[in-house]
């Protein structure tokens, strides 16, 4: 009975990857792109592409990333903010995919978009990246427009020019004193 029960469980792993209807979103990560501090990870530095994720039908999705470079995935309920990673963040996923990609696996309802963001484990890295979505009904991809995360610095200078205007006025006081003297006599 061991046999029958490993070859479910194979024969089932494979339809959950490969089951249903598939879209794709093809885009690359470059030096142009946002960056932001990835969940979990304290530092900044890592570009991403968010991706908009609809569907006709509510049911389980599995998100696949295929890709040269080490892809991390995060999935978010709604509306993702850059400045704010970890707000309405749902899953994330290293290399639960094959060679060093994510794979997520969602229940997706109608009534919901997600946000799935495709970044890397490492910071700085750029490559190309398919995302492919199997699920009971075609799940409909577009790009999702972040507000860019800048800090803007303003700096006010304000120069002050004194000038002091001193006037000074000298009275000089002048005493002549007439004085005469007579030696001997008048």
């Amino acid at each position: 009975m061991g046999p029958i029960s490993n070859d479910i469980s194979i024969f089932f792993h494979c339809v959950a990857t490969t089951y249903g209807i598939q879209s794709s979103y093809s885009g690359a990560l470059t030096k142009k792109d946002s960056s932001f501090m990835r969940p979990k990870q304290g530092e900044y530095g890592f570009y991403f592409l968010a991706i908009k994720l609809k569907t006709s039908s509510s049911g389980i999705y599995t998100l696949v990333c295929e890709s040269g470079i080490d892809t991390y995935g995060c999935l978010y309920n709604e509306s993702f903010l850059p400045s704010s990673p970890n707000s309405k963040l749902i899953a994330t996923d290293d290399d639960s995919g094959s060679k060093k990609n994510f794979k997520l696996i969602a229940n997706l309802t109608t009534t919901e978009s997600m946000i799935l963001v495709v970044t890397t484990y490492n910071a700085e890295q750029t490559g190309a990246f398919k995302v492919i979505v199997y699920g009971p009904e075609k799940a409909i991809l577009t790009p999702y427009v972040t507000i860019p995360l800048t800090t803007t610095s303003t700096s006010t200078t304000t120069s002050t020019s004194t000038t002091a205007t001193t006037s000074t006025t000298t009275t000089t006081s002048t005493t002549t004193r007439t004085t005469r003297s007579r030696i001997g006599g008048r």
